[in-house]
């Protein structure tokens, strides 16, 4: 890829993004910072994007539920892999035949000025989604009944808030997301993020 040139008078970018892949649920982005970093960066891209989303389709409240993860691409070799990765995601996840018929992806502007990486390089990133298990609503509840040995989802509210809480942290450590966890037990999100481990639980075997 060119890299852009600015003259003195230019300001630099706040950000780039240099490749992405938009799928149900979630969006996958190569960003290089600017004069912002990541952080900031993407809560640009939040803050613009959601005003948007709720007009174009005439909801309200938050349209990003989970924090975004992210991993620095230190080498050419690392970054055009990763590259691949993002625009190989609908394949691997049956979308699409191949990153050209994907229409939601960059793949299709950058497809002359980047190669697509081999399939050795491609298995060799390991981005943060790829070591989370993912898990159902159904699974997450099952497991949050064992944790807490009870009968149903629904009496998850009345226990302990230390014995709650403490289920959320154990939940949150084996991959399972902010928005997963306060959609299948009914706490708010911000519950789920401020859980801790404080108690040991009476976990039911089997």
């Amino acid at each position: 890829m060119n890299e852009v040139q600015h003259t003195p008078d230019q300001a630099a970018p706040a950000f780039q993004v240099l490749a992405y892949c938009l799928m149900p649920g979630y969006v996958h982005m190569l960003v290089r910072e600017g004069s912002d970093d990541i952080a900031a960066a993407m809560r640009r891209i939040m803050v613009h994007y959601a005003p948007y989303y709720n007009e174009q389709y005439n909801t309200s409240g938050r349209v990003f539920y989970d924090r975004f993860r992210s991993e620095p691409c230190d080498t050419p070799e690392y970054t055009q892999a990763v590259i691949g990765y993002i625009h190989n995601v609908p394949v691997k996840h049956g979308r699409s035949l191949t990153p050209a018929e994907y229409p939601w992806s960059s793949y299709r502007q950058l497809q002359d000025s980047i190669p697509m990486p081999t399939e050795e390089q491609i298995l060799s990133v390991r981005l943060t989604e790829d070591r989370r298990r993912v898990f159902t609503d159904y699974m997450v509840a099952k497991h949050i009944k064992r944790l807490c040995s009870i009968d149903s989802i629904e009496q998850f509210a009345d226990q302990d808030k230390k014995v709650r809480r403490t289920a959320l942290a154990m939940m949150r450590k084996r991959g399972v997301s902010y928005g997963q966890l306060a959609r299948v037990t009914g706490v708010t999100i911000n519950v789920v993020r401020k859980a801790r481990i404080f108690v040991k639980l009476p976990i039911r075997k089997g």
